[in-house]
């Protein structure tokens, strides 16, 4: 992880360097990121519109409102928890994988990126497809979290989806390339792969 702690540069200044240049890449969030950090968290659930606006005022400054409108205009039936969870998995997680995504594939290297989209049946924990959900699904280990909320019922479907994720970074690790998976082009969300 570039940037992360014992690393002396940020994943920013490590890509300028060129430490990752000439090497393939795999990188992808969940959809949900965070609702697993926001979910269960009274204080997040219980916000007001204002009382969003407010927290995002101490990151966003004044640019605030339009942040939340332009968030809550995609979630039209959001509610402030909602629409500020979704915020944040943008600014902590997707922004930034996209960001070395456009990088490392604007400097003519192979890359590749996965959204991945599954929510359990009925969601009643209104998870969505939460942080580390993918995990599972990629080394099979649905058996492990009989009770998770993050999965639900692992059933046949699960299990097929948990094989053709599997399958996809395999290949990658196998060969540099992702089986039926186009490389990623710079801010092109149809290079984006969904799994779910």
């Amino acid at each position: 992880m570039l940037g992360g702690a014992g690393f002396p540069a940020s994943w920013q200044q490590a890509l300028s360097d060129g430490r990752l240049q000439g090497k393939d890449l795999l990188i992808g969030t969940a959809r949900n990121e965070m609702t697993a950090f926001f979910a269960f968290d009274s204080r997040i659930q219980s916000l007001t519109q204002q009382g969003a606006l407010d927290l995002m005022a101490g990151q966003l400054g004044s640019d605030a409102p339009a942040v939340y409108q332009q968030y809550a205009a995609k979630l039209p039936h959001g509610t402030p928890a909602e629409v500020f969870t979704a915020l944040h998995t943008d600014a902590l997680f997707r922004n930034d994988a996209l960001r070395i995504a456009d990088h490392h594939a604007a400097n003519g290297n192979g890359t590749y990126v996965y959204q991945f989209d599954y929510r359990p049946a009925g969601d009643p924990d209104h998870l969505g497809a939460t942080h580390c959900v993918d995990l599972p699904f990629l080394f099979m280990t649905f058996d492990s979290y009989p009770d998770s909320p993050m999965l639900g019922k692992a059933g046949d479907g699960q299990r097929a989806l948990g094989l053709e994720f599997a399958t996809a970074v395999a290949a990658f690790v196998a060969t540099g390339a992702a089986s039926d998976w186009p490389a990623y082009t710079p801010g092109a969300d149809t290079g984006i792969r969904h799994f779910g």
